[in-house]
């Protein structure tokens, strides 16, 4: 017979050039170089633990892609890594309050929280996503970080607050404000140093008992502010450990469950955190841009000492802030009530307690 195939054509079976298979290691490759950056050991932490759910995603996503390629070697590194994140992942998500229904005889405090990005209000007696959201639930308490005065205005004139502390700030993020239904006692602002970023602790006479507040803002993990952001998140620790009264924090952490930072504040300060923690709440949009839920972390975060009862958190829409809101109802428990000596009054008058 006489061979037809030219003397160019080989019998062999067409290999994979270098470079494809190059290409194919190093996309592989990157979430799992991000799943081991989120472990406590590594440098990165503090900037990939809170991508450790997505890049887990994604490794997985890949070993599927390697294995139907055959790729062996690549597969069994994915696979190690993606059982490395599984692990993790299930093991870093900390226990939370106990969600269930007040007895019916519990007096319950709906508090809600939002970090309002530094967005001027619109006129006031002008409906918002987060006016209309609110109330659907009218608030007992609402802390708010970024805040502008005209933000502060427009919440003040949502309803008849009985006390109002604000200290806004219309041109960075350094902005706080507690509006309360309840007389508020005490007050005190500190500083983060160098970042700005304020921290208030409020003493509250609530219906059933005295409790005390904490809404904070922890700066971001920003290289050259990592000292000052654990220093918050030690304040917070510190507060919970030495409060007279059942202490409540609300606030935009900049922390999720997968961060090392997050453990220590759970571990040391006692609190626990208001479950469901898979809804995200950064970042809602881009520029104005909306963004799907799924591209999101959980930074924004309601915390209860043991003194405190709970139902489960609700996550808002999105807002004109690229965080969004966050709301749930809590009680204290009778063990720690300090019953207050007068009777509540009926309508109390609204008191506006104004910054230094």
């Amino acid at each position: 017979m006489i061979d037809q195939r030219g003397s160019t054509e080989s019998t062999l079976a067409k290999q994979p050039s270098r470079t494809k298979a190059w290409i194919r290691r190093l996309v592989s490759c990157g979430p799992a170089v991000a799943v081991a950056g989120s472990h406590p050991w590594s440098l990165f932490e503090p900037w990939c633990s809170p991508f450790l759910p997505h890049a887990t995603t994604v490794v997985v996503v890949f070993l599927v892609w390697n294995l139907a390629g055959r790729h062996w070697r690549t597969s069994g590194m994915l696979g190690l890594v993606g059982l490395l994140g599984i692990w993790s992942w299930a093991k870093a998500l900390p226990p939370t309050a106990p969600a269930f229904a007040p007895p019916s005889e519990e007096q319950v405090i709906s508090a809600g929280f939002a970090n309002l990005g530094i967005n001027p209000a619109p006129v006031l007696g002008t409906p918002t996503v987060l006016q209309d959201w609110f109330g659907d639930q009218p608030l007992d308490l609402l802390g708010v970080v970024e805040c502008s005065s005209s933000q502060v205005e427009h919440i003040g004139s949502w309803q008849r607050w009985h006390s109002v502390h604000a200290e806004p700030d219309d041109l960075s993020a350094n902005g706080i404000a507690l509006f309360s239904m309840f007389p508020i006692r005490s007050i005190e602002i500190d500083r983060t140093p160098n970042a700005r970023l304020d921290h208030l602790t409020a003493v509250v006479d609530g219906p059933t008992g005295t409790f005390q507040v904490e809404i904070t803002h922890p700066c971001p993990p920003v290289p050259g502010w990592l000292h000052q952001r654990q220093a918050e998140l030690d304040h917070i620790s510190d507060s919970a450990m030495t409060s007279d009264w059942p202490i409540l924090v609300l606030g935009d952490l900049n922390e999720t469950p997968f961060g090392e930072g997050w453990r220590g504040l759970l571990k040391t300060s006692g609190l626990n955190t208001l479950g469901p923690l898979s809804t995200p709440t950064w970042p809602s949009q881009l520029k104005g841009l909306p963004l799907p839920a799924w591209i999101g972390i959980r930074i924004d975060h309601i915390l209860v000492g043991p003194g405190w009862g709970a139902g489960p958190i609700e996550v808002g829409p999105r807002i004109q802030s690229d965080h969004r809101p966050i709301r749930a109802h809590i009680w204290l428990k009778p063990p720690n009530r300090e019953i207050m000596g007068a009777e509540p009054e009926q309508n109390p008058p609204k008191s506006v307690v104004s910054g230094p």
